[in-house]
């Protein structure tokens, strides 16, 4: 409503054109003033309000003994059946799904990281939508700098194709110049043959994830949930917003989390890591081609003492080879916690 009324103030507009614009029924306007001058909230929960008091903490503790895994919680059905006359299902829900992912990013700190310590090498990209409520939900594709944490400005709209992704690679690389190395999922379109082709062009080699395991490209899911967050901060709660000027607000999201102040930076920001004149690298195609003829030598060795030449199993090298090699000339480095809890499942975080 906020918006409207900025609209309404600075152009004059009817009411009728506006909502149109912003995909807001009129009624709902109108109820949303006068709740504001009735000095009553703005949206309800619906369904039938709850009167049976429980113990928020004693639904706390059921909530964190359910079967917890990383999308999924065992036993939710049947301890919303002992509270469904004080809380409802929908609340519920947010309840267990908040205490899974503070579990699932414990976990996560608990065993095996890679930091990232020298902007410009290795660049991550991946795509999440964003709810704007009665407007839908739209796209953004986030892509970060991993030993910086700078974001770039996300496409943000329709799902994008392989097309669309290969002309913001192929602007940004120009912009930037380009890692050594991208980090992506096996989505159809980050793997499209137009990316691939601005990939061979800047010769940037590619670094999938593993098939349906996403937390190997850990950091840039970190990267999304950060920059949705600072969206949620922008944007007025529960008031919904139109599609057409998210790219705008992406943009300025991104642009705030790259001058925040970060501990992990030694008090740098983003932008102040990402464009340290004369500390970054900078590989020249020569180099380029050297250190993949170097990977692929070391790659060839693991599969020949594997004795497995299938597909996924020179994926699996691949990122081994790229790992050493990183490591080895001081880009990442891997840790694991001297104390793992024996109750967590292994897996691969960067």
């Amino acid at each position: 409503m906020e918006i409207i009324e900025d609209i309404k103030g600075r152009t004059g507009m009817p009411d009728a054109i506006i909502c149109r614009a912003m995909r807001v029924p009129e009624s709902t306007l109108g109820r949303w003033r006068r709740r504001k001058k009735e000095n009553r909230p703005f949206l309800s929960r619906p369904g039938p309000k709850k009167a049976e008091p429980f113990d928020p903490s004693a639904l706390d503790t059921e909530i964190r003994l359910l079967g917890h895994r990383v999308k999924r919680s065992t036993g939710a059905a049947k301890l919303y059946g002992r509270y469904q006359e004080s809380v409802s299902r929908r609340e519920l829900s947010r309840m267990v799904g908040q205490v899974r992912q503070d579990l699932v990013a414990d976990q996560r700190k608990s065993l095996r990281q890679i930091d990232w310590l020298m902007p410009g090498v290795v660049w991550a990209m991946d795509g999440t939508e964003y709810d704007l409520g009665m407007a839908g939900k739209i796209h953004l594709h986030n892509m970060q700098d991993l030993g910086s944490r700078y974001k770039f400005p996300p496409l943000a709209g329709e799902y994008p194709v392989g097309e669309e992704i290969a002309g913001y690679l192929s602007e940004k690389f120009f912009r930037f110049s380009p890692p050594l190395l991208l980090k992506r999922d096996n989505a159809g379109n980050l793997n499209h043959a137009a990316v691939n082709g601005v990939l061979s062009e800047f010769f940037v080699l590619p670094l999938n994830s593993p098939t349906y395991y996403a937390p190997y490209n850990g950091a840039i899911e970190e990267s999304q949930r950060e920059l949705k967050a600072c969206l949620r901060e922008r944007l007025a709660p529960g008031i919904p917003c139109s599609p057409d000027p998210m790219a705008v607000y992406a943009e300025v999201a991104a642009h705030d989390l790259n001058h925040r102040l970060r501990p992990c930076l030694q008090g740098k920001t983003s932008c102040q890591a990402f464009f340290s004149l004369g500390e970054n690298p900078a590989f020249s195609k020569l180099e380029r081609r050297e250190i993949y003829d170097i990977l692929i030598e070391r790659v060839e060795g693991i599969l020949a003492s594997m004795n497995q030449f299938g597909k996924s199993a020179r994926e699996a090298a691949w990122r081994i080879a790229v790992e050493f090699w990183l490591q080895s000339r001081g880009f990442i480095k891997v840790h694991i916690p001297q104390k793992v809890s024996p109750n967590f499942t292994p897996f691969f975080r960067s």
